[in-house]
């Protein structure tokens, strides 16, 4: 097989609030963020596979269609979780991985050794022109928080775009609660899913930072915001508190 081809076609802004959502990304070791993954995140492994399965579901192999050509595009794939999570339930698929860490594309690019059916584009989700597919699903997991509401409304337009008619969108996401009573509540469910889960303690005080960074909504809005953008099918698939998976279809 031939190796990994790094597309240079999408290139960063360098826009002044560019360099505050770059930050964010690299404040992550990618040596040791795979690792750390179930241990910050609650129910991680439900989340993951429930947006796999959503996506095999309609595109997999025991799906209507499923012996065609699956298109996958995978926002903000750091390291490539979702998309591996995608890649055992369609072995078959074609994955494009776009990310603006080119740090964290690398962890990806060795994850994927060997597999040519791969892509991998450092750009910015926010900024760049998505590719241009049409895509079978788009798929974000844990990285559209980082965006503004308005930036989350106007990426979600753009998704519908690049997708298919029949097309799937499903994002693992951290989520804001719709009250301060539920906001403290999810806060308590976090920590104490860190400290049981035997996360050192320095980990946790460098998640806490980086979550000074989030941009988080309430999971009606963003089902709100993918209906208004022309989605149907919309649901939140799995929650635990202030993380869940959601999805919508293109009409």
């Amino acid at each position: 097989m031939e190796d990994l081809r790094r597309s240079g076609e999408l290139r960063p802004s360098v826009r002044g609030d560019i360099v505050v959502q770059r930050t964010v990304g690299e404040l992550w070791n990618p040596g040791s963020f795979d690792s750390l993954r179930r241990q910050l995140i609650p129910s991680f492994d439900l989340l993951y596979t429930c947006a796999a399965e959503a996506i095999a579901h309609s595109f997999g192999p025991k799906a209507p269609g499923g012996n065609k050509s699956v298109k996958v595009l995978d926002l903000g794939a750091g390291t490539g979780l979702v998309s591996a999570a995608i890649r055992e339930l369609i072995p078959d698929c074609e994955l494009v991985l776009l990310d603006q860490s080119e740090k964290m594309l690398a962890k990806a690019e060795q994850r994927f050794a060997g597999d040519d059916a791969i892509r991998l584009v450092t750009a910015d989700m926010a900024e760049n022109p998505l590719p241009a597919g049409p895509f079978d699903a788009v798929v974000s997991g844990l990285a559209i928080h980082h965006l503004t509401h308005d930036g989350k409304r106007d990426l979600f337009a753009r998704i519908l775009r690049v997708l298919r008619p029949g097309g799937l969108f499903v994002n693992v996401e951290q989520v804001a609660a719709p009250t301060d009573r539920l906001e403290a509540l999810y806060d308590q469910r976090h920590e104490s899913h860190v400290q049981s889960s035997g996360t050192p303690a320095e980990e946790w005080a460098a998640g806490r930072e980086r979550m000074k960074f989030d941009i988080c909504a309430d999971v009606e809005s963003q089902l709100r915001w993918l209906r208004e953008s022309g989605f149907t099918d919309v649901d939140c698939l799995a929650k635990d508190h202030r993380f869940a998976t959601y999805t919508g279809r293109r009409p």
